[in-house]
């Protein structure tokens, strides 16, 4: 039987190319059917409630007779955060609420709290302040690593066993020594915390104070551990316990409400989802593009 060479050449390229087409389609579906995963992926997570953490807020006002600005008053809050305690850690930022500085006593030196059951073991992991002012506010420093620093620290003995020296309360952060911390060097009220200038005096204008409020990481808690337990809260200001101090027993708990139902799909992802299962069929149930 005698072959048609030309014919049979014709035929294998036409098959070679036929295989590459099918190959490149084959390709052209996977890309489509990665698109469509990926597609997915962004819904789904888009679609997850995020978590919010439960909070405990203590505020408290006073006023200071030795300040001499404009407004005797004082004011400062703390909000205890557990966000992080599946890590063992409490968020604890302090603010100065206060109008304005005039006098050391002004500044918001270092807070305190009992926690019931007294856990021992705190550590205190960071301390960040997100604006320190300086030579009466012409020098502003941002994000300040207060920690590094060695401004604010845990007391020196105690952590929950004993009574901190002076006071009621059995935990405690602070700059100023106040016969709990170890003093840092210079002026014991430097990094304290102020809202603003009012009428500064020398010794005010010159010192180095966070703006409006620092955050605290501390560390060494349980993972269960209930923030709610946490009470009797005193605000201390200047250099000196005898100094105003502004003390409020019970906060406010903020839980955040439970998550919504889990969504369906958008209708749209649906609709696609159905295109896409239709054309997978079509292209199943085509022939074979090379046929021998």
């Amino acid at each position: 039987m005698k072959i048609d060479l030309k014919y049979f050449t014709s035929f294998r390229l036409k098959q070679r190319g036929l295989i590459r087409m099918s190959q490149a389609y084959s390709k052209q579906i996977l890309g489509y059917l990665t698109y469509f995963v990926s597609a997915i992926a962004v819904v789904t997570a888009g679609q997850i409630p995020k978590a919010y953490a439960a909070t405990m807020t203590f505020s408290a006002t006073g006023t200071n007779s030795a300040s001499g600005g404009a407004t005797n008053t004082l004011g400062a809050s703390v909000v205890f955060d557990d966000s992080l305690i599946n890590q063992g850690k409490l968020q604890v930022t302090l603010t100065n609420t206060g109008p304005g500085t005039t006098v050391p006593s002004d500044i918001l030196t270092a807070l305190f709290w009992d926690i019931t059951g007294n856990p021992t073991g705190l550590s205190l992991s960071s301390a960040i302040a997100p604006k320190v002012v300086s030579n009466n506010g012409a020098s502003t420093t941002n994000n300040v690593n207060l920690k590094a620093l060695d401004e604010w620290k845990l007391p020196n003995t105690g952590n929950g066993t004993t009574s901190l020296s002076g006071i009621s309360q059995h935990y405690g952060i602070g700059t100023a020594g106040l016969g709990i911390f170890q003093g840092g060097g210079g002026q014991q009220f430097n990094y304290g915390i102020i809202s603003g200038y009012d009428s500064p005096n020398p010794a005010v204008k010159t010192g180095t104070f966070v703006k409006d409020s620092a955050t605290f990481v501390l560390s060494g808690l349980s993972t269960n551990f209930d923030i709610q337990k946490i009470n009797n809260v005193r605000f201390q200001y200047g250099t000196n316990l005898s100094e105003p101090s502004l003390t409020k027993n019970q906060g406010t708990y903020f839980t955040p409400p439970p998550p919504p139902p889990k969504q369906v799909p958008e209708p749209t992802t649906t609709a696609a989802l159905g295109l896409l299962a239709v054309s997978a069929l079509k292209v199943l149930k085509k022939k074979p593009l090379v046929q021998v």
